[in-house]
């Protein structure tokens, strides 16, 4: 269990290099630096230029993540397709996703990186990577979770209302609206608000960061406060903690700049703020083996 628990690590960790790869691709313009797929330049290794150098490196680590993902679902069925099906299904469903981004990727190339097309691209990694990242942590020692249940669902609210979060961001890049509003906090001189044209998108994900943040921070700083730094739950807390708090200021530094640096890391960060509270929910649920869940049962009825 302990191999296959690094295994799913490892995983996740491809996965999450990947999608960093892509921020890479995106603000380095180099999404058709390979116009072709599966191809590149009709080739199966690039030439020698950096846009489709940066491309195929985008590929490849896919391509690793891919196999990855298959030793995972492979060995989470043998492993685990009796006494916890959860974590094989978990896996599987990350699989399902890769086949459907593949494929996804072939038309975002095809159409020559229609921005909503990129939106449901990233989305869709997102989503696999969650899958991974769930795998990995339900594949871990054996644990009651959080009995209270309004914690739980609110830890789960957080993570839905980070991924909502993520694609608002998206939506800024679809709509070109990170070109034409360069301050911040807000869109438009000083405190006020500019609405118009593409800007209306940026002020959506700003405004979205806003609340969706007091809920993450919060759900976060309870964690800590109840369970403590000692604990798995109240560990993951805090980095993700310090990774929003970073993210904040690097989207700062992205709407003040337009850097490919802060851009790059903008992406790489909000993966990252996903991961950490996608495994802070995660971490609230019970895993246990159906065999020590049947002992639980039997000895309840007999008590009874």
């Amino acid at each position: 269990m302990v191999g296959f628990r690094r295994l799913a690590v490892l995983t996740a960790i491809f996965a999450y290099l990947q999608i960093a790869l892509g921020g890479l691709v995106r603000v380095s313009g180099s999404g058709l630096g390979c116009p072709d797929w599966p191809l590149c330049h009709g080739r199966p290794y690039p030439p020698a230029d950096l846009h489709a150098i940066i491309e195929y490196s985008h590929r490849a680590v896919g391509t690793v993540t891919g196999v990855l993902i298959i030793a995972t679902v492979v060995l989470a069925w043998v492993v685990f397709r009796t006494r916890r099906p959860i974590v094989a299904w978990l896996a599987t469903a990350s699989l399902i996703g890769v086949v459907g981004e593949g494929a996804l990727g072939g038309v975002v190339v095809a159409n020559e990186l229609s921005p909503w097309l990129v939106v449901v691209h990233l989305g869709l990694a997102m989503m696999i990577l969650g899958f991974l990242v769930a795998t990995a942590v339900m594949a871990g020692p054996q644990s009651g979770g959080v009995p209270d249940r309004s914690f739980r669902r609110l830890a789960a609210l957080a993570a839905s209302a980070t991924y909502v979060l993520l694609l608002t961001g998206s939506s800024v890049v679809a709509s070109n609206a990170d070109n034409s509003c360069h301050s911040w906090p807000v869109c438009g001189s000083g405190l006020t608000p500019d609405f118009n044209g593409a800007n209306a998108f940026t002020m959506l994900h700003r405004g979205s960061v806003l609340l969706i943040g007091v809920l993450i921070v919060y759900v976060l700083v309870a964690a800590i406060r109840r369970w403590g730094t000692g604990s798995g739950i109240g560990r993951n807390a805090v980095a993700t903690l310090v990774v929003f708090a970073a993210q904040i200021g690097v989207g700062a530094g992205a709407a003040l700049t337009d850097s490919v640096f802060f851009n790059g890391l903008h992406v790489a960060l909000a993966t990252l703020v996903w991961s950490g509270v996608l495994i802070c929910a995660v971490l609230t649920l019970p895993r246990a083996d159906r065999s020590a869940e049947l002992s639980k049962l039997v000895m309840e009825k007999h008590s009874a």
